[in-house]
């Protein structure tokens, strides 16, 4: 195989389960805006910091250079509807999707998890993506299984111990 077999590669990629989360933020319009990501990953502890990947030029991508914050909400295995939603139309994704808002005033998902309410600290570019970093400026978290994504589609985690 050569790296140039696109469909391929994912599959390959796709054989590394992921979690599932959704980014919100508010627009140029002062709207709630969001999108489903699976590269979440932490990055540092001090200063606390997490990352994860846009494509460059996307409306995401605009909009998170402009807004200069994001909420990340890891989502459990019983909000599979919510994933789906926000990779829908952009007009549509918060259309019968409960929200909550942070003490900065950006849109939350309620019951994830964990939430982290972050400010962008840098866009770092990397192929056709760049990475988003971004400082974690409050957060909180509760019990539950995870969603995930594995193989091209959602999953759910089991809690067997190895």
């Amino acid at each position: 195989m050569t790296i140039e077999t696109k469909p391929e590669l994912r599959h390959a990629f796709g054989r590394f389960a992921t979690g599932i989360a959704v980014v919100t933020t508010l627009n140029e319009d002062n709207e709630p805006y969001g999108l489903t990501i699976n590269s979440f990953a932490s990055v540092s502890m001090s200063p606390p910091m997490v990352s994860w990947n846009v494509i460059r030029g996307s409306t995401a991508h605009t909009t998170i250079c402009q807004a200069n914050r994001f909420v990340i909400s890891i989502l459990g295995k019983d909000q599979r509807h919510i994933a789906q939603q926000m990779t829908g139309p952009i007009e549509r994704r918060f259309h019968c999707v409960e929200c909550e808002w942070s003490e900065s005033g950006l849109p939350v998902i309620p019951n994830a998890l964990a939430t982290f309410v972050c400010s962008t600290h840098a866009l770092v570019k990397a192929g056709d993506h760049d990475i988003v970093l971004g400082i974690v400026n409050d957060f909180s978290h509760r019990d539950g299984d995870p969603l995930v994504y594995w193989k091209g589609e959602y999953a759910s985690a089991i809690h067997d111990r190895v």
